[in-house]
């Protein structure tokens, strides 16, 4: 088994798999391949075969190096989550200094990676693969998670625990993401309001201001 490299399976993401350098590392151009295919289809109708076929190599290729269709469905997801963890980064940071207004830029961003890339964020946070079955996805959550905590945190009053941050980082996100799936299965009453971004952006200055209430 290699051993993998984030930064550099990215460098290669994003571009065809015919425009790819061919000096790159196979399992580089696999997964570019792969999102690509994820860009227009679910994973679900992933195939491998179609994968090596596109990169020109035999369909045996991606089994000979990733040892089976799960661990190379989670290393594709890796890629893709830890792009839209570095994207979520730099649009928090863009957004200045005040931490409702960077928890706003983190909740807009992701909603940005579900429009933009449905697919793979499916992939990467649905029931196909699992963090454990590949070290790149692994990485990535952490990655992502550890900018929602963080940002979260920011947000927090004066003493509140570590533990209250994990809960309230679990809390915003799960907020974010469940009104965000309802939204994608056009599951929200049509009498309601507001629009998705208006309902994210709304739940999140009700949790911060209960946040701060309840540092006082």
């Amino acid at each position: 088994m290699c051993e993998w490299r984030l930064d550099s399976v990215n460098k290669g993401v994003g571009v065809s798999p015919h425009e790819a350098d061919d000096d790159a590392p196979l399992e580089q151009r696999l997964i570019s391949a792969a999102l690509e295919r994820l860009s227009v289809q679910p994973s679900s109708e992933l195939s491998m075969r179609r994968v090596a076929h596109d990169v020109g190599v035999s369909h045996q290729a991606p089994y000979v190096h990733f040892g089976s269709k799960k661990a190379f469905l989670a290393a594709v997801a890796g890629v893709g989550l830890q792009r839209a963890a570095e994207e979520a980064a730099a649009t928090v940071a863009a957004a200045g200094e005040q931490p409702l207004a960077r928890l706003h830029a983190l909740a807009a961003a992701y909603l940005m990676f579900i429009r933009t890339r449905p697919h793979v964020h499916d992939l990467a946070y649905g029931p196909v693969v699992a963090k454990r079955d590949h070290a790149l996805l692994q990485r990535s959550a952490i990655a992502y998670w550890t900018l929602v905590r963080e940002t979260v945190a920011a947000c927090q009053p004066p003493g509140t625990s570590a533990s209250d941050v994990q809960r309230r980082a679990a809390v915003a996100w799960g907020t974010v993401y469940g009104i965000a799936r309802l939204a994608t299965f056009e599951q929200i009453p049509p009498t309601v309001p507001a629009d998705e971004d208006e309902l994210v952006h709304a739940a999140l200055d009700w949790l911060y201001r209960g946040w701060q209430a309840r540092g006082h």
